[in-house]
């Protein structure tokens, strides 16, 4: 009898044994899936930088100055990035933290693997991840390149130079609390090998193995439990040890139930986006992919809509202040649009809406809705309105993948930015995306080359928002950095003292009380270096901004009667 008491408990325990070895199967395929998607957006921000740098290359025809600027705010944002750089032939400028910059040959000039990865991926014309690469500062180290191509030639390479050692510590931290062994490795660009970047797994076979593909490599996360196939001794053990394997079990399915919180937090991280709470685009383009799979040829709509002038509400009130209008459109788009589609952030300034069954009519009213109420938010007890403009495309009569649909409505977008703005378009095959690249081109070049000084400013507090090449040249500064300190970014550090007064009071009657005005006005300016006084001619245009109050536009010179 005991004998067969003993045989039964046996097998009742071996049974919720095999039952507990499947939920730890399950659990680990999970919390593997979550770890890679981590992984993935973590080098995902490294694409999105050098897409950034690519993009201010382009608009400014190539100069560094701007990249010098942004690089520094980009590193102080994203703290795996340990350099960013913009390599030309053997030669870059490379910027570190601590606003260091460096410029002059670049050690990855002489690194075979990186110049053979920089080549392949500036002949295929996309984003690839080089490395791992051994380098002086950084030590083992991933590079994320980006070809910069202006006008159809091949200029230079956009580099972010990530440390191999922190980039994923994290999350290889809570897999080793979750009582994991991994292995992660990688594959060459456009190559099939896998090496491997790290592993505490060494030769033991995996539980679970998830793949991805980024930077035109092939990436493999391998995981195994530390306790797998380990089976209890007391299989055969008496009716008092089966007592205590059940206690044990019950330990293991509270240890379960804190792994399941654990992998939805994970989840949570990789599916939303940190400052609006939406949707990130990772789980957008992966949601609305796989509804079209699923839903092949039913009526919907994409959308891109971003926040008109965004820079100025930047530069007028702060960058808490735009973060404060990207959170209140986001809550306009979930409100108007969350219970018929989805919603997400792509980045910057850009949201992406997506419609579920939605024929192009039915598209047009719905996206209307954004437009018929009156947009603000609030900052700092006041309420500052702002504008949004947006494109769409339809499926399938307009793109029959997500890719392509929401191309086409970043097309429309740009279309209705081209043609004045807080509007919406929907995308026609007249429109040319090439329209984005110039419009932005266009703009930026004939502000900084403009054959003569300009400046912008604003008449309440007389900040000075912009001011080009040629007017720093004539204060005899360096940069516009320099400019901002010596002038205190202020139209009246930049007038003459003796001048200030009788200039503003001049600018005001001339401009009047109307919602534009001109004026025409004589004063010196004090260079910076050699303290020299320069009488000069200037031209002002006032516009009154619904949004931003009086903006006065200056074109200023140095008059030929130098000797008042």
């Amino acid at each position: 009898m005991l004998a067969s008491s003993t045989l039964v408990i046996s097998i009742i325990i071996k049974k919720e044994w095999d039952s507990i070895n499947q939920r730890h199967q399950d659990q680990i395929q999970l919390n593997s899936r979550l770890a890679a998607g981590y992984f993935e957006k973590k080098l995902e921000i490294g694409q999105f930088v050098t897409e950034s740098i690519e993009s201010e290359a382009i608009s400014t025809g190539g100069d560094t100055n701007l990249f010098v600027k942004n690089a520094g705010h980009m590193l102080e944002k994203y703290s795996d990035i340990y350099s960013l750089l913009v390599l030309r032939g053997k030669q870059a400028v490379t910027v570190y933290r601590q606003g260091k910059i460096r410029r002059g040959r670049s050690e990855f000039a002489d690194n075979a693997l990186a110049q053979k990865a920089l080549e392949y991926c500036g002949r295929k014309h996309v984003n690839g991840i080089i490395g791992p690469l051994s380098t002086s500062g950084a030590g083992q180290c991933l590079l994320v390149c980006r070809p910069i191509y202006i006008k159809g030639k091949l200029y230079a390479y956009a580099l972010a130079v990530i440390k191999q050692k922190y980039l994923f510590a994290r999350t290889f931290k809570e897999l080793t609390k979750l009582g994991y062994r991994y292995r992660f490795s990688k594959t060459r660009i456009a190559g099939k090998k896998y090496n491997q970047l790290v592993s505490t797994l060494g030769k033991r076979p995996a539980q679970a193995s998830m793949t991805f593909k980024l930077g035109e490599c092939n990436w493999k996360l391998e995981t195994a439990r530390k306790d797998a196939g380990q089976i209890p001794r007391d299989i055969k053990a008496s009716i008092f040890l089966g007592t205590v394997t059940v206690i044990i079990n019950t330990l293991l399915s509270t240890l379960l139930v804190s792994y399941v919180e654990r992998g939805k937090i994970l989840v949570k991280l990789v599916n939303t986006d940190y400052l609006t709470g939406l949707m990130s685009r990772q789980a957008f383009d992966r949601n609305v992919s796989r509804y079209l799979d699923q839903h092949l040829g039913e009526p919907a709509a994409g959308a891109i809509i971003d926040v008109d002038d965004f820079k100025y509400i930047n530069d007028l009130y702060g960058h808490e202040a735009g973060d404060e209008a990207l959170r209140n459109l986001a809550g306009s788009l979930l409100r108007i649009f969350g219970k018929q589609g989805l919603v997400c952030r792509n980045g910057g300034d850009e949201f992406a809406v997506f419609l579920k069954k939605t024929d192009p009519p039915a598209a047009r009213a719905a996206f209307e809705k954004l437009f018929d109420q009156s947009l603000a938010f609030s900052y700092q007890g006041r309420s500052h309105p702002y504008t949004v403009s947006l494109g769409f495309a339809v499926y399938p009569d307009q793109g029959q993948s997500r890719e392509v649909l929401m191309n086409k409505a970043d097309v429309a977008l740009y279309d209705v930015k081209s043609a004045g703005k807080a509007a919406m378009a929907v995308y026609s095959p007249s429109m040319s995306k090439e329209g984005r690249a110039q419009l932005g081109f266009n703009l930026r070049d004939l502000a900084v080359n403009l054959p003569g000084a300009f400046f912008i400013y604003r008449h309440d507090d007389g900040k000075i928002l912009f001011a080009n090449k040629e007017l720093l040249r004539i204060m005899e500064c360096a940069s516009e950095e320099e400019f901002i300190e010596y002038v205190g970014r202020k139209v009246k550090g930049l007038i003459a003292p003796e001048d200030y007064d009788q200039a503003v009071a001049s600018c005001n009657e001339q401009v009047g009380d109307g919602d534009e005005g001109l004026a025409q006005l004589d004063y010196h300016v004090i260079t910076k270096e050699t303290r020299k006084r320069i009488y000069m001619h200037a031209v002002a245009h006032m516009v009154k901004n619904p949004y931003f109050g009086e903006i006065y536009y200056v074109i200023i010179g140095p008059r030929p009667d130098q000797n008042k």
